[in-house]
């Protein structure tokens, strides 16, 4: 007796990746010839289309545990916004059937909640207490950041902790004079040192925060939906704003995540289990 075979993309079955061709002299084609031949292609649809959606659903939470991870990696790091990943409904079909609801990932979101204001001492560390950026100058041009801890380099200029020049509102590089004493910052961010006005600080606001490209160390570049415009919040000299991550939070996550994981990969290996014995058994009502 000739094995079943299985033949991809065969016409009769539309709704799945592969359809169970036998032999048609033997029991089970003239059993398929009576019943009908789409009924056994739609048995076997939705059995893969529960393995679809498992490994849908897996895909999105690897995604997801990938943010949570980060967020982790990312808690003492100086105004770091915690992220989540925000999941929709995906459903796919043939025009007027029933279409298969699948798992897909839309983006990921920040929370831009101000974190906790914690005091430094040091002269050139600045939080923003409020909505607001500081501007600084790269390579790649402008971009914002919330983490003021700041310093001196050797040109007396005032840059981040990663050497980019932080601008004043007339977008010019702000140098510290020498000799004239330990500059003072107002809530605004007017630098004085001595009686002498030195710059001030660029201090910018963005309608909607979740527009801004996130880059590399803590900055973010503009879009066209993110202009920036001056900010109306205000500047603490010796404090740095520490990062929104709640660590007990987002570790109840990941353990919750897992476990979510197992089970769905458990689901799949019964699906795929029930397939296999699907199969075998239609093998030997053949013979």
């Amino acid at each position: 007796m000739t094995p079943p075979a299985l033949v991809k993309n065969h016409p009769a079955g539309p709704n799945s990746k592969y359809f169970i061709c036998f032999p048609p002299k033997n029991k089970l084609a003239r059993r398929l010839q009576q019943n009908g031949q789409q009924q056994l292609t739609a048995s076997f649809g939705v059995m893969e289309n529960t393995t679809y959606i498992g490994l849908s659903r897996l895909s999105a939470m690897r995604r997801e545990m990938d943010v949570i991870a980060n967020n982790m990696a990312n808690m003492n790091s100086n105004a770091y916004k915690g992220e989540r990943v925000m999941f929709e409904e995906f459903l796919k079909g043939p025009a007027q059937q029933q279409k298969t609801s699948f798992v897909q990932d839309w983006g990921v979101l920040r929370d831009f909640r101000v974190g906790k204001l914690e005091q430094t001492g040091n002269t050139f560390d600045f939080a923003i207490n409020g909505s607001g950026y500081l501007s600084v100058d790269t390579p790649q041009g402008r971009r914002y950041t919330r983490d003021g801890h700041l310093r001196m380099d050797a040109d007396r200029r005032l840059v981040t902790s990663g050497g980019h020049p932080v601008l004043d509102n007339r977008g010019r590089d702000i140098v510290i004079p020498d000799g004239l004493g330990i500059p003072a910052v107002s809530v605004d961010g007017t630098i004085n040192v001595g009686q002498q006005q030195v710059a001030k600080i660029d201090l910018v606001h963005f309608e909607n925060e979740q527009e801004l490209r996130k880059t590399a160390n803590g900055l973010f570049a503009t879009t066209q939906d993110s202009i920036p415009a001056p900010a109306t919040t205000t500047l603490v000299q010796g404090m740095v704003e520490a990062s929104n991550v709640e660590p007990i939070l987002e570790m109840t996550n990941m353990i919750e995540l897992t476990r979510q994981y197992q089970s769905t990969q458990s689901l799949i290996d019964g699906e795929n289990d029930r397939l296999k014995m699907a199969i075998q058994r239609l093998g030997r009502n053949s013979n």
